[in-house]
């Protein structure tokens, strides 16, 4: 059974809509335009690489510092006022692009698919030394690279990717973890950047704490006044501002993370805020770790939802910390999400939700699951059942978007969403999440399994 609900507040009339079809035609075009002009230049940097390599080899001794190609670059450079750097870069790039993802660079020698997505796909693929192995991991990431953007295909390129690295996770993760510091880079104007680099799930976690943080000054200011307007109301001037933080999330957020960094504490810069309950956020991460890993009987990394792996020792020591585990049971044929079983089982749905959509389910979105609402796809009012194969991870920008636009969605009961735009199109977004094995993602690519579109869910 197909849910499906559309925006009702407006639409638009057929000639906007036609006008809107045209446009959005003359947008994809013009991108597939640019993918083909891309691939262009892509094969214009490689091959002025080659000739550089030529000179090179022709030399009496060899080029330490590679003169002839970085002679080259800064002549390409110049003629097009861009950083030598850079140029050498995008050379390397292209002919990493052209000689170990070749069908890649044909989907963008045909305008299949951006730039951005070919990067993609050859920058998390570049590890993958066996020619074999590259290619099975090709197969897969560019199937999906025609379903997504650029942001939600890294992930995914990252799991198929280790999956197929012969080297363990754990043993390039010790190593990257050695490269773990800090710096500043001064922007000008008195002001400047604060950069780490530090673990994966510990940035993600402290930008989640931060968020938090930001939201908890934010409505502490707004809180505060209402309050000093209630007591003053009979003194105020009607034309008088009401008293507010006028900062944005992202500036209340960089000033907490001065706060903490400065005093170990998140209000003695932030005006307005709670302290108590700003310091005793805790971060949000949502980590998917195997069994075996879990167990200590292997060494297969945990995926951060929507970023990438992590690695064992920091999947079980972050395991060790929580109160609720929620088991994930998983299709042996597709790897698909099947069900998941908790020891809180009213929470059940919210954990399957969680678990099977990860991000925002609308097109391109990719806003994690535990910042969004679970939204109705058929409005609880008209009838929609509070059920799995009704509710969706919406943020609330989308949620928004969805209940007042012509947009409108078809909902499967395999988590499937069909999104049709105002103008018609037809838009379908797959729940993936990383856990799935390989072997699982080739099957499914070459010959789908058939589904049972009657099985229920376990709620």
């Amino acid at each position: 059974m197909v849910r499906q609900s559309f925006g009702t507040r407006w639409d638009l009339d057929p000639a906007r809509r036609d006008a809107v079809a045209t446009l959005i035609e003359a947008v994809a075009t013009a991108d597939r335009m640019i993918a083909e002009i891309e691939a262009v230049k892509a094969g214009l940097l490689a091959a002025a690489q080659g000739i550089a390599v030529e000179v090179m080899a022709e030399l009496d001794a060899p080029s330490t510092y590679q003169l002839p190609v970085r002679a080259i670059a800064a002549d390409i450079a110049a003629a097009t006022n861009v950083a030598d750097g850079t140029i050498r870069a995008r050379m390397d790039d292209a002919v990493r692009l052209i000689e170990k993802f070749p069908a890649t660079y044909a989907a963008l020698c045909e305008g299949r698919l951006s730039r951005a997505h070919a990067s993609v796909i050859a920058a998390e693929g570049a590890r993958l030394e066996d020619e074999e192995t590259r290619s099975r991991y090709e197969r897969v990431v560019l199937k999906r690279a025609m379903e997504t953007t650029a942001g939600r295909l890294r992930p995914i390129a990252q799991a198929v990717a280790e999956r197929l690295e012969p080297t363990t996770f754990a043993e390039r993760h010790a190593t990257a973890r050695e490269a773990r510091r800090t710096w500043v880079d001064d922007l000008g104007d008195g002001m400047s950047a604060f950069h780490a680099v530090v673990e994966t799930v510990v940035a993600h976690a402290a930008q989640d704490r931060l968020t938090q943080m930001a939201m908890s000054v934010r409505d502490s200011a707004r809180r505060e006044g209402r309050a000093v307007f209630g007591a003053m109301i009979d003194e105020l001037d009607p034309t008088d501002p009401l008293p507010t933080d006028e900062r944005t999330m992202a500036q209340v957020r960089a000033d907490v993370f001065a706060d903490l960094v400065l005093t170990g504490h998140p209000t003695v810069l932030t005006a307005n805020a709670d302290g108590d309950t700003a310091a005793a956020i805790r971060a949000r991460v949502q980590i998917t770790i195997p069994a075996e890993t879990l167990a200590g009987l292997g060494d297969e990394p945990a995926f951060l939802a929507g970023h990438g792996p992590v690695d064992p020792d920091t999947a079980r020591r972050l395991a060790g910390g929580v109160h609720t585990w929620t088991r994930l049971f998983v299709d042996p044929g597709t790897g698909c999400l099947r069900t998941v079983d908790a020891y809180t089982p009213t929470a059940d749905q919210k954990r399957f939700l969680a678990a099977r959509d990860e991000h925002c389910r609308f097109p391109g979105c990719r806003q994690p699951v535990h910042r969004c609402d679970l939204d109705h796809t058929v409005a609880h009012s008209e009838g929609g059942q509070t059920a799995v194969c009704n509710l969706a991870a919406l943020c609330r920008t989308h949620h928004v978007l969805k209940h007042n636009s012509p947009w409108g969605v078809e909902h499967g009961p395999d988590g499937t969403m069909t999104w049709i735009s105002p103008t018609g199109r037809r838009i379908t977004d797959t729940p993936a999440p990383t856990v799935r094995f390989v072997a699982a993602l080739e099957a499914a690519d070459l010959d789908p399994p058939p589904s049972d579109p009657d099985d229920p869910a376990p709620f």
